[in-house]
């Protein structure tokens, strides 16, 4: 029995024995995968860390992803644009505000909307802003700017100071064309379009808001660059002093402009608004404030409507005003709503209408409710529609007649005093 007893533990010992040999075999054994492959002579051990925790790139490298990274397109947009850009410098007769600046600031101007008195000084100053548009020397800025000067002097960013030569310019539209000789510091700049401006997009303001005062004559001819949004389009303003007058062409009315909180200060008015391409898309005109100082409501007269006025002084020395024809307006009121079938007192009615309008089909008795897709309930409505128009353009309206709507196209004539 002991004899049995101790053969059977001997036979375990050794098949535990057994077990732990082969235990020990596997743990310290080499893996049967492979050997991996040693570097080349000289060349450097890669490291097994992944790729987010290996050690830095060099010094070098660091600074050339930070040069990268400066080189933004806001950047390149001013590199373009800068160089297009002159201040404006005048000798003539300011007119100041008898009680001190407006709400609503011009540059040249405090008193621009102003309807209070206002009394005239003479001065020489940075008065504003122009962008180049031609190779021939012409440059445009803001009526604003210029008016009421007896000279008027470019200055260039490369310092030079040249004379220019006022071509023409319509206070209606805020507009004014300059041509000069010698502008070898300036080059034209690339223009673009506001039509299709989307709110949200990149703007950069180039112009001279530092005016002069204070600033060494050396950093003078220096521009001054913001950076911005396009805040909204469209917007429309009419002077204070103007509600309830026709529109005179003396009076300033500004229809469909750009908004953007890029900051446009005294001495901004008439240079450009560029997208992010650095192609002008607008004229700095002026802000909305409270303060005295930009508070990111700025406003931009659209390019192409600049453009076109260029090209009216350029063949007639002026912007011709526009109307609809021969056509005499009034206000729709209750009475004649429920006359016309119409659901609510809105519109125009057309209460006499000769020449190209009723040839193309426009009635005495038609109410007309919009041009070009816009409501019109006043006359001052009606004239903000035409404002951005030019003569031998071609408007839509919408015309009410025995109860429907009709929808006309009427060419736009000049208009006569």
């Amino acid at each position: 029995m002991f004899k049995r007893s101790f053969k059977f533990a001997l036979l375990v010992a050794f098949v535990a024995g057994a077990a732990f040999m082969v235990l020990v075999s596997s743990t310290f054994s080499p893996p049967s995968a492979e050997p991996e492959p040693q570097p080349a002579a000289g060349s450097a051990l890669r490291s097994s860390a992944p790729a987010e925790t290996r050690p830095s790139q060099t010094a070098a490298g660091v600074q050339q992803e930070i040069a990268a990274e400066r080189r933004t397109v806001i950047v390149d947009a001013v590199e373009t644009v800068g160089p297009s850009v002159a201040s404006v410098v005048i000798t003539g007769t300011q007119r100041v505000s008898a009680f001190g600046p407006s709400r609503f600031r011009s540059d040249f101007f405090d008193s621009f909307f102003s309807p209070f008195p206002s009394h005239e000084r003479r001065v020489t100053l940075q008065s504003g802003s122009a962008v180049m548009i031609s190779a021939d020397g012409e440059v445009l800025t803001n009526a604003h700017v210029i008016a009421g000067a007896d000279q008027v002097f470019l200055m260039q960013p490369n310092g030079e100071v040249v004379s220019a030569e006022v071509l023409g310019s319509s206070a209606m539209l805020d507009v004014a064309l300059l041509k000069a000789e010698g502008l070898e510091g300036l080059q034209p700049a690339r223009l673009g379009t506001a039509e299709d401006l989307v709110v949200g997009e990149w703007l950069v303001a180039v112009g001279y808001p530092v005016s002069g005062a204070s600033v060494s004559s050396g950093s003078r001819f220096q521009p001054t660059v913001t950076v911005g949004v396009v805040s909204a389009i469209g917007r429309s303003f009419v002077p204070p002093d103007t509600r309830g007058r026709r529109g005179e062409r003396d009076i300033t009315y500004y229809p469909d402009m750009i908004q953007t909180d890029a900051a446009i200060n005294p001495g901004n008015s008439g240079g450009p608004l560029a997208n992010a391409l650095g192609e002008v898309v607008g004229l700095n005109t002026f802000i909305i404030t409270e303060s005295g100082g930009s508070e990111g409501l700025g406003f931009a007269i659209p390019i192409e409507r600049a453009l076109r006025a260029a090209d009216e002084i350029r063949t007639y020395g002026e912007v011709r005003a526009v109307e609809l024809g021969q056509v005499r307006l009034q206000e729709i009121t209750e009475d004649l709503a429920e006359a016309l079938e119409l659901d609510t007192a809105r519109g125009m009615l057309i209460a006499e209408v000769t020449g190209a309008s009723a040839d193309a089909g426009l009635r005495e008795g038609d109410g007309l409710l919009d041009v070009d897709g816009k409501p019109v309930n006043s006359l001052l409505e009606v004239r903000l529609t035409l404002i951005p128009r030019f003569v031998g353009d071609t408007v839509a309206l919408g015309v009410w007649r025995n109860g429907h709507r009709l929808d006309l196209s009427i060419l736009l004539e000049v208009h006569k005093d």
